[in-house]
């Protein structure tokens, strides 16, 4: 059911010494988050600025802090760019990276030949995957990939295809066989 684009939810009330006062004491007795800012209408943000003891501003009535429960230990995780640059850096890592991963399982012959044919498949599939993060790539601007050490992927798809058939054979145990092209 969609919501008339006139519905707008109401805005919380001023803050009251009494509303702050319930919120520091429900949160030192162990309420949930949630539950305190349901009985007590304020935002998150305000409710960790009444928990530091500064809810009025840096002039009016200031209360000790009340410490935090929960302490967070491991460093946030900077924020990933969103330009098309970063994006096709990410993708071209992913995929040498499943690359990589399907040459270790290729190269110790443990694999059932039903699992060895789907990653064959998947590298083909990896390769026209390579082919259009490479065209990607190139229509970028130069400034901005400049400094990016990747290895060149060949301009020949053909070639590339026969390069990789080449180390699949030597992985399986195999000598190349005809002209190397995958069926």
């Amino acid at each position: 059911m969609l919501l008339s684009a006139g519905i707008r939810p109401e805005p919380n009330p001023p803050l009251t010494r009494e509303t702050v006062l319930r919120a520091r004491e429900m949160y030192v007795q162990g309420f949930a988050v949630a539950q305190i800012l349901a009985h007590c209408p304020m935002s998150l943000g305000t409710l960790y600025t009444c928990l530091d003891g500064n809810p009025f501003g840096e002039d009016d009535e200031r209360w000790p802090p009340v410490p935090r429960r929960r302490l967070v230990l491991k460093p946030r995780r900077r924020a990933l760019r969103t330009d098309s640059v970063s994006l096709v850096n990410r993708l071209m890592r992913t995929a040498e990276r499943q690359v990589r991963d399907i040459e270790v399982r290729l190269a110790a012959r443990t694999t059932q030949p039903v699992e060895r044919e789907r990653d064959v498949r998947m590298l083909a599939s990896l390769t026209r995957v390579l082919r259009d993060l490479r065209a990607l790539e190139k229509s970028q601007p130069a400034a901005a990939s400049a400094g990016e050490d990747y290895d060149e992927i060949p301009e020949d798809i053909d070639a590339l295809r026969r390069e990789l058939t080449a180390r699949l054979n030597v992985m399986a145990g195999e000598h190349p066989q005809g002209s190397g092209d995958i069926v």
